[in-house]
């Protein structure tokens, strides 16, 4: 999703014939902070910018209306107006009255001449003043470590297959396969150096999938680094006996939470943990795991859940707060409310058991120095959401916040995690 998803339909004026080009107006805002996160006592301010590129004045206005963070109700709104000449420009600097802390949702619009148009933005306010309005079930931690317990007992039977048509350059491709919870068989990729000495270790990048089902497949890097791409039940080539539908994957044994998926699908994930510290020529002490959107929430529910893993990284997890999702048109509330009414299964039972699977009640287990990107317009992982379940971890993190993106985090943070991977595993 693109930030310009997010600007409504450019429209030309009523009684007028007019064609108009895609720069004949420009009309672009920024906000006062970077990160479009203000603290609670400084007024919001947004400076808009507007670029007139035809012969014609234009005049009009430009303002802003808030809204409350699920977008039902006005907080504030104010127009000034504003003239240009032909070839003309102007910047407008919009000052708008403090909030109180929580994210908004916030309209800026320009209606001139010969054009309307609207920039679709959140901010936030003293983010780290949001906590979670409800507690984590009281047997949390303890269904969680039954559930490691019933892996414990599985023999992971792991078999490593070489793929001599996957080798790139001087990196060899071998298939892994391993027994897992409930006795399921679960794959991954596994890339390392084709030249390596007796002895050598490799520090570990344990990839896990977003959601879809497609799950990773083999990912060739730094020959200094071994890297894991892991497919948990149900996704790439990890489907044998649990294949569901995209949407369905997310209702899979939702009934009951001793049943549901994710159960399996986070024991899987710790299996691979199992499975490095299996090998030899994997260094055990230096493992990262990390993960986009689905990726996200494995990669910290994991971290969290197993204190091998030296560091994680984490891009718009999703599934935090469920509770405070209730109402949300999107995924993945949608599908939960579309389970609910096709089964005639009232929605607080889904959510009785989702509870033992939401991230914030994850998070204050989180001990490893740990690496993640939210984005402001990220429907699916709203930063409300995303705070709640940030400001329950205690341990070192390192985020960094996208105001004009969606469900994405842009090239840069790849690279930077690159570099902190290198740095912590001592690799120079």
């Amino acid at each position: 999703m693109s930030a310009n998803s997010n600007r409504a339909d450019k429209k030309a004026p009523v009684g007028k014939s007019v064609s108009l080009l895609e720069d004949d107006i420009t009309f672009e805002a920024e906000p006062g902070k970077k990160d479009a996160l203000f603290d609670e006592n400084e007024k919001i301010v947004y400076k808009v910018s507007i670029r007139n590129n035809t012969q014609d004045k234009q005049t009009g206005s430009v303002g802003y209306t808030i809204l409350s963070n699920n977008g039902d109700k006005v907080i504030s709104q104010k127009s000034v107006e504003v003239t240009l000449k032909k070839d003309d420009s102007k910047s407008v600097t919009l000052s708008m009255p403090a909030q109180e802390a929580g994210f908004y949702k916030l309209n800026l619009t320009i209606n001139v001449t010969d054009y309307d148009d609207t920039i679709r933005r959140v901010f936030g306010v003293s983010p780290k003043k949001i906590r979670s309005t409800t507690e984590k079930p009281a047997d949390f931690d303890v269904f969680w470590r039954d559930a490691r317990d019933s892996l414990a007992r599985v023999p992971m039977e792991a078999k490593v297959t070489l793929m001599p048509n996957m080798e790139k350059g001087n990196t060899s491709c071998y298939l892994v396969e391993m027994k897992s919870y409930d006795n399921l068989l679960v794959r991954g990729w596994l890339t390392i150096a084709k030249n390596r000495k007796p002895g050598d270790k490799f520090p570990v990048w344990l990839v896990v999938p977003g959601y879809g089902g497609t799950g990773v497949k083999p990912i060739y890097g730094s020959t200094e680094l071994a890297v894991f791409a892991f497919n948990c039940r149900g996704q790439g080539n990890s489907k044998d006996k649990i294949n569901p539908t995209k949407e369905g994957y997310l209702t899979t044994g939702i009934e009951s939470r001793y049943k549901y998926i994710y159960r399996g699908a986070i024991m899987d994930c710790i299996r691979a943990v199992d499975f490095i510290f299996s090998r030899p020529e994997l260094d055990s002490k230096n493992i990262i795991i990390s993960g986009g959107s689905m990726g996200g929430y494995l990669a910290i529910a994991t971290a969290s859940l197993d204190k091998r893993i030296k560091l994680c990284s984490a891009n718009n997890p999703v599934f935090c707060s469920y509770r405070d999702l209730v109402g949300n048109k999107d995924w993945p509330m949608s599908d939960f409310m579309k389970y609910s009414k096709a089964r005639r299964l009232p929605l607080e039972k889904i959510l009785k058991t989702l509870d033992y699977y939401d991230l914030k009640y994850f998070s204050p287990n989180l001990t490893c120095p740990s690496l993640i990107g939210i984005s402001l317009l990220d429907n699916l992982a709203p930063p409300y959401n995303e705070y709640v379940m940030l400001n329950n971890i205690k341990a070192k993190y390192k985020l960094f916040v996208y105001p004009n993106l969606g469900h994405e985090v842009p090239p840069p943070l790849f690279t930077y995690l690159s570099n902190w991977m290198m740095d912590e595993f001592g690799m120079f």
